[in-house]
């Protein structure tokens, strides 16, 4: 499973780090290959600490880690300069244009909290039917907690990878405290628990598979 080709939709940097960090780094080393497809540029920030180009450094650093690819999105922005993502035929033509020769799809679960998130499970949604083998939604904390409707059925052991994800996510200094990273590793080691003993893991819900 882990040497096939993965595209991993997500709305901004540091979501494939805080949701499938370890998985990245798994496919990785077993041969895979790994595509973000970023749907929200990197662009001007509330948060005083960020800016376009702090954001675009922490992501080309935790690509250097994690060793996936990146497709951005110009997102079109508005009038104060922050991006617009709206999901429409112009967006669902662009992502369709990046789905050849992937085998498996990853995007944000459909009752995600966060508006940007939601738009693209939405877009994975029109063009996973087409080309892939294998549509995952993943469980990133804390968007989806609040929701009883999440229903892991992978679990994805990255034991073996956890300080590789810990390492990107620290890539993102800006945005995420050493207290922010531990909340995400100790949810990790929560889900690892249902592998065995000392065990840590991300969480899937796998919406179709062609291949069972």
């Amino acid at each position: 499973m882990y040497n096939q080709k993965f595209l991993i939709i997500t709305a901004h940097p540091d979501d494939l780090e805080t949701g499938c960090g370890g998985l990245v780094a798994k496919v990785i080393a077993n041969g895979g290959s790994v595509t973000n497809l970023i749907m929200v540029k990197p662009s001007a920030e509330q948060n005083p600490n960020r800016d376009q180009q702090t954001v675009s450094a922490e992501l080309y650093k935790s690509k250097q880690t994690l060793g996936f690819e990146t497709i951005v999105y110009d997102t079109p922005l508005h009038d104060n300069g922050r991006p617009n993502l709206t999901l429409d035929n112009n967006l669902v033509t662009f992502v369709e244009s990046c789905v050849k020769d992937h085998d498996v799809l990853i995007t944000h679960w459909r009752e995600d909290y966060h508006q940007d998130h939601r738009i693209c499970y939405e877009v994975g949604r029109s063009v996973a039917r087409k080309t892939f083998k294998s549509f995952w939604c993943m469980d990133e904390p804390p968007y989806n907690l609040h929701y009883s409707n999440f229903h892991c059925n992978q679990y994805v052991d990255i034991t073996d990878y956890v300080e590789t994800k810990r390492k990107a996510l620290e890539s993102y200094a800006s945005y995420f405290s050493s207290h922010d990273i531990e909340h995400i590793i100790n949810y990790n080691k929560y889900r690892g628990q249902f592998l065995g003993k000392n065990k840590i893991a991300e969480t899937f819900q796998i919406i179709y598979n062609k291949e069972s």
